[in-house]
């Protein structure tokens, strides 16, 4: 899984000598990024297509990574930031884009193909599927849709009240998926339901809040995931199976209620 914030990728690119030589003898230019990118905060401020540049280059380190590896067919990115969607947003989803494009993509100089992935989307940035098209946001909806294999919809629920209209609730950000255009429309049949398995409590990742019993909390678990499983999701990623989510009993209960979803 990668994520898009600064650290060990931000510091400088890592290839071994004959990829590197390899990749500026095909693409000169590309030397002037080999080193750290922009901090966080400079970035978002350069020019956008200076921001895409850099951000292309870091998703093209990620997928270096992969490259190494040999082994892996696909990826996972954390997240699309709740900032995306807020009033300062666009350097945010072009910084998103482009880490999309260069982890896609990887370095078509080296021989990468093509490979899609899934890309996880905070609770809070779903409201960006709703916002009115522009150019800046069509790029961005497009380059997602290309990537992605699936998209995780953080969901989160605190197991409270009717599970039923809690996951009618929880499907707002797939429900402005499916009203958007055909670009939209395509990522909400991608869409996966986010979620934890519920004991482990962390503030803003929902469980199971109101320490219901380990049964009752099963059930309400069971009746939200039969309700969005009927809603038509692709699927369901669950994660964070540490702590009091690891017990062999908590995680042979989610399969058996995963089960019978996935037919």
């Amino acid at each position: 899984m990668f994520h898009i914030q600064p650290g060990w990728f931000w510091e400088r690119r890592r290839l071994g000598r004959t990829e590197e030589k390899e990749l500026l003898a095909r693409n000169p230019r590309s030397s002037r990024l080999a080193g750290p990118l922009p901090e966080l905060g400079q970035l978002l401020r350069l020019p956008a297509a200076t921001r895409v540049t850099w951000a292309v280059e870091l998703g093209a380190r990620f997928r270096d990574t992969l490259r190494a590896a040999a082994v892996a067919d696909t990826w996972q990115l954390d997240e699309i930031v709740a900032e995306c969607a807020g009033p300062a947003g666009t350097p945010y989803r072009e910084l998103t884009r482009g880490a999309l494009r260069g982890l896609t993509f990887g370095r078509p100089a080296l021989d990468d193909r093509p490979l899609q992935g899934f890309v996880w989307w905070a609770k809070t940035a779903h409201v960006l599927a709703s916002r009115p098209i522009t150019p800046e946001l069509a790029a961005f909806w497009r380059m997602l849709n290309r990537s992605c294999l699936g998209l995780i919809g953080e969901e989160y629920p605190e197991f409270a009240g009717d599970p039923r209209v809690a996951a009618r609730a929880a499907a707002s950000g797939q429900e402005r998926l499916r009203r958007g255009g055909p670009v939209r429309r395509a990522l909400a049949r991608k869409y996966l339901c986010g979620l934890q398995p519920g004991f482990r409590l962390v503030p803003g990742l929902g469980g199971n809040t109101r320490h219901l019993s380990a049964a009752k909390a099963a059930r309400w678990r069971a009746d939200y995931l039969r309700t969005r499983a009927a809603s038509g999701v692709a699927g369901f990623a669950f994660f964070d199976f540490r702590f009091e989510n690891s017990p062999a009993v908590v995680v042979r209960e989610l399969l058996r209620e995963l089960a019978p979803l996935m037919v």
